[in-house]
């Protein structure tokens, strides 16, 4: 029943979308792309957390970027508007979670927000000329930019070739999308990946894929936790994997579930500060490190909670074909 409902509404979102994507392609919107600095986009066809904050936390990590590197979001859930540098001392409520975590993660970083990404790219060259390189998270279906480096991220679980239009799936635009992209990383991978289905979802995308995976860190905070007893709380999109793994550091008495970017109203950080206090000595929470960046601006309102609360950090890896990749990208960048 729920496929009838959302069908049609899901055909009118695809028809519009087509239009506009023609428009484009026929050179009637006007795409622009830079000679300086070198663009590289990160993006997705599915709405939803499909992996694209590790890979952008890979990229800067494994790669000699020195000075010459910037990262532009568009700073989703912020409140601010226009172009905003992101600061060590940002909040997420000015900057948006992801581009304060990548700031307070990688602080040597040039790290921008901005709605437009033309305008942002152009904004940040002009201020700082040494930028060569700029990373756009998020910026796949923003077409006024002809990025030189498309990458495309989809979940082994949900991949983007068995899912369906808005609001009948999670796709934002039609799965020809992904012809736009340069590669394509299905990320969530297990582990232990085979090599026959890697070979079965490479049949069903157009273009080179790549496979990775996700490990975590030791729990960080203002304090450290041994043996513990975990209340696990996480506003992105797909906690799931968060929760597992939490499982598996000690106890998890409970889970908390948010929306993604969720902005935590002061009732619910009076609940979670009066839980805390009320915590055994070997209890605490446990949250992601977007979450993290959240809580931290009101730590000084809520000296408790700040002291019981821990994040998990993460980082994205390859499983097969690492070298292969950054060949691709190098090659794209230098044309």
């Amino acid at each position: 029943m729920k496929n009838v409902i959302t069908w049609f509404p899901a055909l009118l979102y695809g028809i519009i979308i087509s239009i506009r994507n023609a428009f484009y392609d026929w050179g009637w919107f006007k795409s622009h792309n830079f000679d300086q600095p070198k663009t590289i986009v990160v993006g997705n066809l599915a709405v939803g957390g499909t992996g694209k904050s590790p890979l952008v936390s890979y990229l800067i990590q494994h790669k000699s970027w020195k000075k010459s590197l910037g990262i532009l979001s568009r700073g989703y859930g912020r409140v601010s508007k226009g172009f905003r540098w992101v600061e060590r001392d940002s909040t997420a409520a000015e900057v948006g979670d992801e581009p304060l975590t990548y700031k307070t993660t990688f602080p040597d970083i040039h790290i921008a927000v901005c709605e437009s990404r033309v305008a942002g790219i152009e904004q940040m060259v002009n201020q700082i000329p040494e930028i060569e390189t700029v990373i756009l998270d998020d910026a796949f279906q923003h077409r006024a930019l002809k990025a030189d480096f498309n990458i495309i991220c989809t979940t082994f679980d949900q991949p983007y070739f068995k899912d369906h239009l808005m609001p009948m799936g999670r796709l934002r635009e039609w799965r020809e999308g992904i012809e736009r992209a340069d590669v394509v990383l299905v990320t969530r991978c297990p582990s232990q990946l085979s090599q026959q289905q890697m070979e079965y979802v490479k049949s069903e995308i157009p273009k080179p894929v790549f496979f990775a995976s996700i490990r975590y860190g030791n729990p960080q905070g203002i304090q450290e936790f041994n043996q513990i007893s975990w209340h696990a709380l996480a506003g992105i999109a797909n906690p799931t994997l968060f929760f597992e793994q939490v499982d598996k550091l000690g106890v998890l008495k409970s889970t908390q579930s948010y929306p993604d970017h969720h902005r935590f109203t002061q009732a619910e950080l009076q609940e979670l500060n009066t839980k805390a206090t009320k915590m055994a000595e070997n209890e605490a929470f446990i949250t992601t490190h977007k979450d993290y960046v959240r809580f931290q601006a009101v730590f000084q309102d809520f000296p408790v909670l700040a002291k019981k609360l821990t994040y998990l950090p993460m980082e994205m890896y390859f499983l097969k074909g690492e070298v292969e990749f950054w060949s691709l990208m190098n090659q794209s960048l230098t044309k």
